[in-house]
C-alpha cells in the first residue's frame, strides 16, 4: 500500500531535488569499544521498532513499506561506526523528511530502553497514515481548508518582523542563533495554568505584539508549531506529524488578548488537519512567517545514557538557514528562548531588539 508523505515531509521532498543535502543533520560521539556491539544492537531494536525507517519513497513522492537487510542504513538516514585509536567513532546522519524534533526524542528513549533490555511501545505510523488518506477525502477536510482560507487567506499584516535585507537578495542564507534566559519560570508556570494556554501560546502572543511594535502596526500573524500527536498511540510515531498552525491578534486590552490567544489556539488545532500554511497560493505568505516552536529537550541526558561518550565536534561550517526567523523554546530544567534566524536577511543588533520586545510583553502579560 502507497501513501501521500505527510505535508512537512512533502515539503523537505521537493526541497531534496533541487539540494541533497537540505535538512540533514550531521552528529558523532566517539565511545569505548567496549560498548559498541551491545549499543549497535539496541540502535538496531529501536529503529526496526519504527517504520518509518524502512519507508521507501517513489519518484512521485508516495511512501511505502520496504523490504530493510540493513535497518542502520537507509535512503535518509545512517548509522556507522568506524575504529579510531582505542575508541569507536559512531557517525549519525538523518534527514528531516523522516520526521520532526518530537521524533527525534522518542528513537532516543527507545534506544536506551533497548540498551537497558527493557520493551518497547509500538510505533503505529502505517496506521496513522491510513487515517490520515481517509481524512483527506471527508467533509470535514473541506470544511477546515475553507475555514482556514478564510480566516487567513487574505491578512495584510505583517507575518514577522522586517528584514533588514530584502527577501529578494540571492545568496544563500546562513543562519545565526541567539539564546535568552527567562528566570521567571515559577510566575510562568502560574500565568499559563491561570489562563488555560500553553507556553507555546504565551511566546506566540508576546511574539506578535512584538512584531507589532517592531513593524508599528495594530495586527501581526505568524505561524506556531503544534506536534499533531493527539492519541495516546501516537505519542510513540515517529514521522512528521507536527503542523504549523497560523496565528493572528489585533491589538486591544491584555484580558481581550489573552482571550483571543486561547480561541485561536483551540481553533487552530480543530481545523489543522489541513495543511494551509503549505499550500499554494499561501506559501508566498506563510513561507515567510515567524514560527514559534518548542524544542524537546531530555532533561538529565548523562543520566539517561547508558555509557560514557564524547561528543566530536564537527568541521565548523556555516548552517544554512532554513526560515526567516524562528523562537525556539527550549523547555528544560531551565527555559530559555532560542532565536535562529537568518543571518543574511536580519542583523545580530536587529534581532536583539525584537527579542528585548518579545521579553517586554511577556513581562507585561505576567503582571498582575
Amino acid at each position: 500500500m502507497k501513501y501521500p508523505l505527510l505535508p512537512y515531509s512533502q515539503l523537505v521532498f521537493d526541497m531534496l531535488k533541487i539540494n541533497p543535502k537540505v535538512y540533514t543533520t550531521r552528529f558523532s560521539l566517539l565511545l569505548d569499544a567496549c560498548y559498541v556491539g551491545r549499543l549497535r544492537d539496541s540502535i538496531a531494536k529501536a529503529l526496526g521498532n519504527h517504520p518509518i525507517f524502512s519507508m521507501r519513497i517513489d519518484e512521485e513522492g508516495m511512501q511505502y513499506l520496504g523490504l530493510s537487510e540493513d535497518i542502520l542504513h537507509g535512503p535518509y538516514h545512517s548509522v556507522d561506526f568506524h575504529n579510531q585509536n582505542t575508541k569507536v567513532r559512531m557517525d549519525v546522519a538523518y534527514n528531516r523528511i523522516l520526521g520532526d524534533t518530537k521524533s527525534e526524542l522518542i528513537v532516543f528513549e527507545d534506544v536506551c530502553r533497548a540498551y537497558n533490555g527493557l520493551s518497547l511501545l509500538p510505533d503505529n505510523y502505517l496506521s496513522y497514515l491510513a487515517q490520515k488518506e481517509f481524512e483527506r477525502h471527508s467533509e470535514r477536510y473541506k470544511t477546515n481548508r475553507i475555514w482556514l482560507e478564510q480566516t487567513f487567506g487574505n491578512i495584510s499584516c505583517p507575518v514577522r518582523p522586517k528584514t533588514d535585507v530584502p527577501l529578494s537578495v540571492s545568496e544563500c542564507p546562513q543562519e545565526g542563533t541567539l539564546l535568552d534566559e527567562y528566570a521567571n519560570r515559577n510566575s510562568i508556570n502560574q500565568f499559563i495554568g491561570r489562563h488555560l494556554i500553553p507556553l507555546t501560546a504565551l511566546f506566540s502572543l508576546a511574539s506578535a505584539l512584538a512584531i507589532m511594535e517592531y513593524n508599528e502596526t495594530d495586527e501581526a500573524a505568524l505561524t506556531w508549531a503544534y506536534d499533531g500527536r493527539e492519541t495516546e498511540d501516537e505519542q510513540r510515531i515517529y514521522g512528521s506529524l507536527h503542523r504549523d498552525v497560523p496565528f493572528k491578534i489585533s491589538r486591544k486590552s491584555k484580558d481581550e488578548l489573552i482571550s483571543q490567544t486561547r480561541k485561536q489556539f483551540r481553533e487552530g488545532i480543530s481545523h489543522s488537519s489541513y495543511p494551509f500554511t503549505l499550500s499554494k497560493p499561501y506559501t508566498d505568505v506563510w513561507n515567510y512567517a515567524l514560527n514559534v516552536l518548542v524544542r524537546p529537550t531530555v532533561n538529565d541526558i548523562d543520566e539517561k545514557i547508558p555509557f560514557p561518550f564524547e561528543v566530536i565536534s564537527p568541521e565548523q561550517e556555516p548552517n544554512v538557514a532554513y526560515a526567516l526567523l524562528d523562537v525556539e523554546i527550549l523547555d528544560g530544567e531551565q527555559l530559555f528562548i532560542n532565536y535562529r534566524y537568518s543571518a543574511t536577511h536580519y542583523k545580530e543588533s536587529s534581532i536583539r531588539r525584537y527579542a528585548a520586545l518579545v521579553r517586554k510583553y511577556v513581562e507585561w502579560l505576567l503582571e498582575e
